[in-house]
């Protein structure tokens, strides 16, 4: 299955309330059922990033605009490391 991800910034998140608010229920983080936000970060700066698994990158832009990010960027990813196993995304 596909995975994006995003950079960009949205107001609030990086306060762990907020941020709890916007990710804890399962309804925040699994728009429907072909589509997951598997990972967000908040970081330092003040940006976010976001993965998704998902069939369409346009499920994840209706998300992020949902959840008002103003996206700097949205990449497809092709390989992932994730503790010593290596997947390629396709």
């Amino acid at each position: 299955m596909p995975r994006w991800m995003a950079v960009g910034t949205a107001q609030g998140w990086n306060d762990s309330k907020k941020f709890g608010e916007e990710l804890h229920a399962t309804h925040h983080w699994r728009p429907d059922a072909r589509t997951s936000i598997t990972t967000v970060y908040a970081l330092e700066d003040g940006r976010l990033v976001a993965e998704c698994a998902g069939v369409n990158k346009a499920d994840f832009e209706a998300w992020l605009k949902q959840k008002n990010w103003k996206v700097e960027s949205i990449r497809e990813i092709k390989l992932v490391a994730k503790a010593g196993s290596i997947w390629e995304i396709k």
